[in-house]
Formats: structure tokens, C-alpha cells, sequence
């Protein structure tokens, strides 16, 4: 009999978590569809050289590769330097799909490039700023996209700037490092 009493209990306890688990299920899913989707990541770094000197290396085809960390990839080397309205592909390790980065504006001021990582993934919005600092030149990147990961979105939104910021910094100071070894 005392075997009994104690399965009503165990049941009454399971209810009162399960209750509890979709409530705050449900409180996740309503507070995201008021949070945004979008993100924005920026980064910079002060580089000991002259900002048209900064500015040959970012899209050159020989060191573009070596700067710019992909995660799980790599840019495509290229002859040249890539300008406005060229594209260079994105290759991943483990799979072979390919992303691309297509160059919008490019200037000694400012270098704007969109990033596809992958097919049927959102369009990334990069900018890179050169300005002159003392002694050496900012070079500040920055990132915009939306993202479309259903009812995740705004979650990684709100996580973009750490996951996609330690990428960045990687890129940074590669460049930095690359530029000033050179030069």
C-alpha cells in the first residue's frame, strides 16, 4: 500500500516540471518574435603603416588568403587585386559547397564587400574603414546580416558579436602582423 502512495506523488511532481518546462518554452518562443534577427559585429585594429599601403594589401590576391580567417575554410588565391563588382569563392573544408565574397566599393577609405557564405545562406554586409591614426593607420571592420534560422534568429543574433567578433580579431591581427612584416 505504501507503494501506492508514492506514484501519485512521483506523477503529481513530473506534471509540475513538465507544466513548468513548456511554460518557459513558450515564454522563449513569444519573447523571440519581438527580439530582432539582425546583427551587427565590429572590430579594429591599429596597423604601424600608411593607410595606402594597408589599403594594397587588403584585396590582393596573393595575401587576401592569408589574411582573412574562414572558419572551416579558406579564401580562393587570386592574381591581382580585386576590385569593384569582382568576386572571389570561399572554400570549406568539409564540405563542397561554396561561398563567395563579391567586392561592392573600394577605395583607399573604405573597402565594402558582401559575403555569401554558403548557397542559400543571408548576404553579409562587410565594410572596412582606413584611417589615418597616428603614426600608423584604424582599420575598422564591420559586419550587418539578418539571419534566417527560424525561431533561433534572434538568439544568435544576440550571440553574433562574441561568436563572429573572435574571427574577426583573428583576421586583424593577421593583417596587421602580414602589413608590418612587409613593410
Amino acid at each position: 500500500m505504501a507503494g501506492n502512495l508514492s506514484h501519485p506523488a512521483a506523477l503529481y511532481k513530473l506534471r509540475k516540471v513538465t507544466r513548468i518546462s513548456a511554460l518557459v518554452i513558450l515564454f522563449l518562443v513569444v519573447v523571440g518574435f519581438f527580439m530582432p534577427a539582425d546583427y551587427r559585429v565590429e572590430r579594429s585594429v591599429i596597423i604601424n603603416a600608411p593607410r595606402d599601403v594597408v589599403y594594397q594589401d587588403i584585396l590582393q590576391g596573393d595575401r587576401l588568403p592569408d589574411w582573412m580567417f574562414v572558419q572551416d575554410g579558406k579564401v580562393a588565391s587570386f592574381e591581382g587585386v580585386l576590385g569593384k563588382g569582382d568576386s572571389v569563392a570561399l572554400f570549406y573544408d568539409k564540405t563542397t559547397e561554396q561561398g563567395v565574397l563579391s567586392v561592392t566599393e573600394s577605395s583607399e577609405d573604405v573597402v565594402r564587400f558582401d559575403v555569401r557564405p554558403k548557397p542559400k545562406v543571408n548576404l553579409v554586409h562587410n565594410q572596412i574603414d582606413l584611417q589615418e591614426s597616428k603614426g600608423g593607420t584604424l582599420v575598422k571592420w564591420t559586419i550587418e546580416g539578418s539571419l534566417s534560422a527560424g525561431l533561433l534568429s534572434p538568439y544568435l543574433a544576440m550571440f553574433a558579436n562574441d561568436i563572429a567578433g573572435s574571427n574577426f580579431e583573428r583576421s586583424l591581427q593577421k593583417l596587421k602582423e602580414q602589413v608590418e612584416f612587409q613593410h
